[in-house]
C-alpha cells in the first residue's frame, strides 16, 4: 500500500479543519430556537416602539450626575435603517487638559422620557431603558513630521511629543432589529450579558450595544483649546443576530490580541476586513486559508528543490542574491511603513528562506571561516555564462534608473531621516525595476531552450498565490508600492508558464551531466553489436 505523501496529509488535515471551521461559524450564527414555552423570551420590538437616543457625554467612565453633560435626544425614525446625524460634542475641561471623554448612550422608548428634571438620574433608575458605554478618546503621539534632509533649516528637525487626546469622530451604536424569540436555556454567555427583562415579563428589552468593528483608531479629531468642542457622527446600524453574534466574538478576540502584542493599526486593518457583505466575507476567509495553505507547499517544496540540489545547472546565482536582498530589504521597508501583522509574518519566512539559499550556492567553510571552494562542470560554467551575459545587458538601463531614482528623492522630496530614504530608496528599486532580475532566468531558460531544471511545483504554489495576492490588495491595507508589486509578478509567472509550453520536458531525453550505471536492455545490447 502506498502511503500518502506529506503534502497530501497536510491537504486533507487542512480540508478538514475547515469544514469544521465553517460548520462552526454556521451553528454560531444560528439563534437559540425555543423548546418551551415558558422558557422562551419575546422580543420588546414586537411592540412596535418609538425609540429614541440620549446621549451624555463625561470625562469618566461612571461618573456623578454632576460630572456629565447632557448633549441631546436623537430620534430613530425607523430602526431597520441605518441612521445618521452630525452633533457638535462640547467637551470638559480635564479632556481639553488631555484627559479621557466617554459618551453615555441611553435607548429608551420615546414615552419614556421625563420633559424636565434630572435626566441622568431617570434614565440609570429606568429599568425600560437600556444603556450603552462608548469611549471617545484616544491617546496619540504625533508622528514625526518630513522634511528636505538637504535643508538644514532648524525648524524642520523632529521633536518628540508627549501623547495628546484625540477624539473620535464617529460614535457607532447597534441594536439587533429582528424580533426574535429566544432561549433561556441554550443563550449563549456573550449575548447573555445584553439580555435585559422587560418589567420582569416574558419579554427582553432591544439588545443595544458600541459596534466595536466601525470604531477606528486613525479616524479621530485633534482638540483645540480655544474652542471647547468637536463634532462627531453619530452613527446607528441595525444588525441581525448572526451580526450580533460576529460582533461579540470579534471584540473578545481582538481584546486577547491585543494582550499578545497587536497594536490599533493592526487591530483596525482586521476590522476593516469586517466592513463587507457576508458572503464576500466567507470567501475571504476561504480565500485566506487556501492561500495560507499554498504558503505552506510552495514553502515546503522549494525547501525540498534546495535540498535535493546538488548543481546550480540551468539555475541563476545572481537571481538567487537578488532575491535574498531584496526580500530582506522588503521586509525592512514594510516595518519602517509599519504594516500589518498579516503582510509582515510571510515576508519574514521568505527572508530567511532566501539567505539560507544564498549559502547553498556560495558554501562557507564555518570551522574556518572562508568559502569553500567548487568545481564546475560544463552545464554550470554554460549557466554561469549566460547568467553574466544577461545581467551585463539589464545593467545599462537598471543602475542609472536607481540612482537616478534615489537622487530625485534625496532633493525634492521630504523625508522622515536618512535611513528613512535609503530604505525608502532602495525598496523603489526593488518595486520598480526589481522585477528585471527575474529576466536572467529566463535568458537562460531561452538559451538552454529548457525549463527542467526549475522548481515547478514551488512555481506553481507561488503563482496561485500571486493571483489571490491580488483580490487581497484590494482589501487588506498596505503600501502603494507593495500593491503594484503584486501585479508586476503576475507578468513574470505568466512568461515562466509560456516558457514551459515553448520548452516541453523531453522525458526520453537523457542528462548529459549523469552518469548511467544502469545495466543495459537486451535490445540495447542488439543496437551495439
Amino acid at each position: 500500500m502506498k502511503i500518502p505523501s506529506f503534502g497530501t496529509i497536510v491537504t486533507v488535515l487542512f480540508l478538514v479543519y475547515l469544514s469544521n471551521l465553517f460548520y462552526s461559524i454556521w451553528i454560531m450564527v444560528q439563534p437559540p430556537r425555543c423548546t418551551e414555552e415558558g422558557l422562551c423570551l419575546k422580543s420588546f420590538l414586537l411592540r412596535k416602539p418609538n425609540l429614541e437616543l440620549h446621549i451624555f457625554v463625561s470625562s469618566r467612565s461612571n461618573p456623578r450626575g454632576s460630572e456629565v453633560i447632557y448633549l441631546n435626544n436623537y430620534p430613530i425614525p425607523n430602526y431597520d435603517e441605518p441612521y445618521e446625524r452630525s452633533i457638535d460634542v462640547k467637551l470638559p475641561k480635564s479632556t481639553t487638559r488631555n484627559g479621557t471623554l466617554y459618551a453615555h448612550v441611553f435607548l429608551s422608548n420615546t414615552k419614556d422620557a421625563p420633559v424636565s428634571g434630572d435626566l441622568w438620574s431617570h434614565f440609570l433608575s429606568n429599568h425600560e431603558t437600556v444603556y450603552t458605554l462608548v469611549p471617545m478618546s484616544v491617546y496619540k503621539i504625533p508622528e514625526y513630521k518630513v522634511f528636505q534632509l538637504l535643508n538644514n533649516d532648524e525648524n524642520n528637525q523632529k521633536r518628540l511629543e508627549k501623547p495628546v487626546t484625540h477624539i473620535k469622530a464617529v460614535m457607532p451604536v447597534s441594536m439587533m432589529s429582528e424580533p426574535l424569540m429566544l432561549s433561556q436555556v441554550h443563550m449563549p454567555s456573550d449575548i447573555y450579558q445584553y439580555i435585559r427583562r422587560y418589567r420582569q415579563r416574558q419579554e427582553y428589552l432591544p439588545i443595544f450595544l458600541h459596534n466595536y468593528l466601525q470604531d477606528r483608531s486613525y479616524n479621530v479629531t485633534n482638540i483645540d483649546r480655544k474652542n471647547p468642542s468637536v463634532p462627531v457622527l453619530l452613527r446607528y446600524l441595525p444588525i441581525s443576530y448572526a451580526e450580533l453574534r460576529i460582533l461579540t466574538q470579534t471584540q473578545l478576540a481582538m481584546g486577547t490580541m491585543k494582550q499578545f502584542g497587536f497594536k490599533d493599526k493592526d487591530i483596525d486593518e482586521i476590522k476593516a476586513i469586517f466592513d463587507t457583505n457576508h458572503y464576500l466575507l466567507l470567501v475571504s476567509i476561504l480565500v485566506a486559508f487556501v492561500h495560507l495553505l499554498f504558503d505552506f507547499l510552495a514553502f515546503k517544496n522549494d525547501i525540498s528543490f534546495w535540498r535535493s540540489r546538488k548543481t546550480m545547472a540551468g539555475l541563476s546565482s545572481r537571481l538567487v542574491l537578488w532575491r535574498a536582498f531584496s526580500q530582506t530589504v522588503v521586509l525592512l521597508y514594510l516595518i519602517e511603513e509599519k504594516a500589518s501583522m498579516l503582510i509582515i509574518v510571510p515576508t519574514v519566512i521568505s527572508s530567511v528562506i532566501e539567505i539560507w539559499k544564498v549559502f547553498k550556492i556560495i558554501p562557507v567553510d564555518w570551522k574556518r571561516l572562508r568559502l569553500k571552494q567548487v568545481t564546475l562542470n560544463r552545464a554550470e560554467e554554460d549557466t554561469r555564462k549566460f547568467d553574466a551575459e544577461s545581467m551585463k545587458y539589464l545593467s545599462y538601463v537598471l543602475y542609472p534608473l536607481c540612482i537616478g531614482a534615489a537622487v530625485y528623492s534625496l532633493v525634492y522630496e521630504p523625508q522622515k531621516s536618512l535611513y528613512s530614504w535609503c530604505i525608502k530608496s532602495l525598496v523603489n528599486g526593488v518595486y520598480a525595476f526589481g522585477f528585471l532580475f527575474m529576466l536572467p532566468q529566463l535568458f537562460i531558460n531561452y538559451r538552454l531552450k529548457s525549463v527542467a531544471h526549475l522548481p515547478w511545483k514551488t512555481f506553481m504554489y507561488k503563482a496561485f498565490n500571486t493571483f489571490i495576492d491580488d483580490l487581497f490588495a484590494f482589501i487588506i491595507p498596505m503600501p502603494t508600492a507593495h500593491r503594484l508589486a503584486c501585479f508586476r509578478d503576475d507578468i513574470v509567472f505568466l512568461i515562466y508558464i509560456y516558457q514551459r509550453w515553448l520548452y516541453p520536458v523531453d522525458l526520453n531525453r537523457l542528462d548529459e551531466d549523469v552518469e548511467i550505471t544502469e545495466p543495459a536492455t537486451d535490445k540495447t545490447k542488439d543496437k551495439m553489436m
